[in-house]
């Protein structure tokens, strides 16, 4: 099947947007200088929170799995180039919050960098990244990736139907390897026969004859399972794992990020960062997940700063964690004496799965 065997006008969903109506306020209605003052405060602070999240420290991890993903991008550029079409790929499998998506999203902006600037590759250089739908079919995880490439499709078609679609697009478009994140939700049904038929599925384009590709793949644990159900797959990726923290392994990345993010922040610490029993605190609280740490700091810099603080301290992480975790004083890391003792892993764990029921929440219906 080809792309010009396809219909493709006739997959378009031309749903009409729901329309908005703006809000007005009441006639009459009075806005004090102060609100307003407020008003463009927050906006102020969450312009500034929001920039710091822009900043990414290169960690030993990354630089590991930079060196998996260039690796098999390279060898499918040689092996294509002497026919040879059966491809490799990679899976970086860590804990919620440790910061693996981006990682992958950081080295596959470097690639693409690279790729422009060194190197004849003559079978195409780009990476498609795509976040799989929690709890998705085979159809639902295609129809994204359908999305990522600009195509939408309705929900009419097949996995046939869609699975040739994917293929000649990764073709047409010179994609040279797809990146999965978050495949530890796929499957509405987490069968052995469902899970390997989705997994086939992406076995079969390493494998086309024609424009094959690489599979990279970001996922929590839960997916280690789901990968081993298919050996062959399983050879081809070899699932490499995120260390967590350990004040001995990475103390001094954490400080480095940190005093970066205080700096770009405009705030100065009391000697917080100097203090040794401060990071393996920070390190504890995070549950060793670098991610998280970093999430933890830009919100105690927030605590900070909405404060009109030019200097941040334990004070503004405990108020910080407080706030995120909803705990009192006696499980807050930073405040309580035997911080150590402290559950913080069951806490996150607690904390993720009240993020995902909010994923996961119906959306609302709009009545006519």
């Amino acid at each position: 099947m080809s792309l010009t065997d396809i219909d493709t006008n006739a997959d378009i969903d031309q749903t009409e947007p729901f329309a908005c109506t703006a809000h007005v306020a009441p006639e009459g209605f009075q806005i004090s200088q102060d609100t307003v003052n407020d008003f463009n405060g927050s906006l102020n602070l969450a312009d500034r929170l929001v920039k710091l999240e822009d900043y990414f420290e290169k960690t030993l991890t990354y630089y590991r799995f930079r060196k998996r993903v260039f690796d098999v991008l390279a060898m499918r550029e040689a092996r294509l180039r002497t026919g040879k079409t059966e491809q490799k790929g990679a899976v970086l499998i860590g804990p919620a919050g440790a910061g693996k998506s981006r990682i992958a999203s950081e080295i596959i902006k470097e690639h693409h960098a690279l790729t422009q600037h060194s190197g004849n590759w003559r079978f195409g250089t780009r990476i498609l990244s795509v976040v799989i739908p929690g709890r998705s079919t085979i159809k639902e995880s295609l129809t994204a990736i359908l999305k990522a490439i600009g195509y939408q499709v309705n929900g009419r078609r097949d996995e046939a139907y869609l699975t040739a679609l994917v293929t000649q697009f990764l073709k047409e478009y010179r994609i040279a390897a797809l990146h999965l994140d978050e495949v530890q939700d796929s499957g509405r049904y987490k069968t052995k026969d469902s899970v390997e038929a989705f997994l086939k599925i992406f076995r079969n384009m390493m494998q086309d004859k024609e424009w094959p590709v690489c599979l990279i793949m970001t996922a929590t644990p839960e997916a280690r399972h789901l990968v081993n159900l298919d050996g062959p797959l399983q050879r081809r990726l070899r699932p490499m794992d995120m260390s967590p923290m350990t004040f001995e392994t990475d103390e001094k990345v954490l400080r480095k990020t940190l005093m970066r993010l205080f700096h770009d922040a405009g705030i100065s610490d009391t000697g917080i960062l100097s203090l040794d029993e401060f990071i393996r605190i920070l390190i504890h609280a995070s549950a060793g997940r670098f991610g998280v740490a970093i999430e933890m700091a830009i919100e105690a810099i927030g605590e900070c700063l909405c404060d009109s603080d030019d200097t941040i301290d334990m004070g503004h992480f405990a108020d910080a964690y407080e706030i995120r975790m909803d705990c009192d004083e006696e499980l807050n890391p930073f405040v309580a004496e035997h911080w150590s003792v402290i559950d913080t892993l069951k806490a996150l764990q607690r904390y993720e799965e009240e993020r995902q029921v909010t994923r996961r929440r119906p959306k609302c219906k709009h009545s006519a």
